[in-house]
Formats: C-alpha cells, structure tokens, sequence
C-alpha cells in the first residue's frame, strides 16, 4: 500500500534514460525502479535518507572539469597537428550511407567503445605498478576514479541500444527525435562527458601518466563527436525529470 500511494508522484519513465547511479541522484524518491528494487528483501541499495548527498555540487564541479578536459584536448591537439573535426571520420559514421553497419554490435562507434574500456583497464593497471598500494586497496579513492569505473563499461550497451533503436528506425523509414535510440544516445553522451571531466582531474593528479591519459582523452573525445554526427539530436532529447517538466 504504501508503495502504491508513492506511485503517485513519480516521473514515468524517468529510469529508462538514467545512468544508474542511484546514489547520486536527486529524483530517487521519484523513481519507480529504485523504490521497486529499494523494497526488495535482499537489497543491497543505500537508504533514502543516506542519499543524494553528493548531488549538486559534485556535478557542477564535473561541468567545471570538462572544461578544462576539451582545452586539455584542443592544446594537444594544435601541438601534434591533429584536426579535431576530422576525428570522427576514423569512426566510420562519414561512410555508413555507402556501407552501412547492420549489426549494431560491429558498429565503430560500439567498438570503439570497448577499446575505450580496454584502455581504462591498462592506464589502472599501470598507474598500480607505480603504487605500492593496489587500486582496489586504495582508501578514499577519488571522484574521478570513481566515474570512470562506473561508467568504464556502461557506454558500451548504451551506444549499441541507441545504435538498434538508429536500425529500427531506418528499417520502418521513421526518424524520431524523440525515440529511443536518441535518448540511449544521450545518456551514452552524458556518461562520456563526465568521463572526460573526470580523466582531467587526473591528468592533474598524475603527471607521470600524461601520456595515456592524453591519449585516453583524445580517443574518448573522437567518440563523443561519432555519436554526435550519427545522432544529430541526442542533445536535444528531453529525459523525463532530468530535462522535461516535472
């Protein structure tokens, strides 16, 4: 019953174009999904009143960082002659009218993503080499590191579920700014902004990694200008709560 009476004021749909970071969202108490699970005799899930309590401040500093990561990106690349608006070519989304991908799985953009996750794994395993602690030993380990693990391997099905839904539309001749595929797309875009934002927090904290994770960067960034050209209105998607009236 009380479920039931709380149903009354939550965003519908508000969980299917999250990033499942319940612990750091402010519509917790307004999502169906997380009261479902939350109310589950076995669940692990934080209490409601423990949170929310990064919240604001931690993703307006995120905005902060990402700033600082695409002049990060642009300084490197004018140093080493790179054409950031040529980047996205090498992900195949200029040629896809002359051989388009049918298997949403081998788009470049989906693989891309897991060579992306593969790098995060190696600059990790690296960084452990330098430190007498392992990363997972590490106590207080940071914002940014956190981000990254969280989403190290959550881009990844995003992009192939906004890549399907971009095959499904094509198939039936509809194009839907406001369909699945551009809001799967739009939380992949999120997740690799504040990916971003954190790898420049750590280009900071560590000078002797700068350059992988330079390299990280650069290659999340050609990533992130794909999708935008293969799915010119993600952006302008309105996730329900996050983005729409409530």
């Amino acid at each position: 019953m009380h479920l039931m009476a709380e149903e009354q004021d939550q965003i519908s749909g508000i969980y299917n174009y999250c990033d499942r970071w319940c612990e750091r969202c402010l519509f917790t108490a307004r999502c169906l999904q997380f009261q479902i699970e939350s109310s589950a005799p076995d669940s692990a899930r934080t209490p409601f009143e423990e949170l929310d309590v990064f919240t604001a401040d931690f993703w307006r500093e995120s905005g902060d960082a990402l700033a600082a990561a695409m002049r990060l990106i642009t300084e490197f690349a004018a140093r080493e002659g790179i054409e950031l608006d040529e980047l996205q070519k090498e992900c195949g989304v200029g040629g896809e009218s002359q051989s388009p991908h049918h298997n949403a799985r081998e788009h470049p953009c989906a693989t891309s993503a897991l060579v992306y996750a593969g790098m995060v794994g190696e600059w990790f395993a690296t960084r452990e080499l330098d430190e007498a602690t392992p990363y997972d030993l590490l106590e207080g380990v940071s914002d940014a590191e956190e981000v990254i693990r969280r989403y190290q391997y959550f881009i990844y099905p995003k992009i192939v579920r906004a890549l399907e839904g971009r095959l499904g539309e094509a198939a039936s001749g509809i194009d839907e700014p406001q369909g699945d595929a551009c809001g799967s797309a739009l939380v992949a875009l999120l997740t690799i902004d504040r990916s971003l934002a954190a790898w420049s927090t750590l280009y900071q904290e560590y000078p002797q990694l700068e350059d992988s994770t330079l390299a990280i960067l650069l290659d999340l960034d050609r990533l992130r200008r794909s999708l935008e050209l293969r799915f010119p209105a993600a952006r302008a998607f309105r996730r329900p709560g996050f983005d729409a009236p409530l």
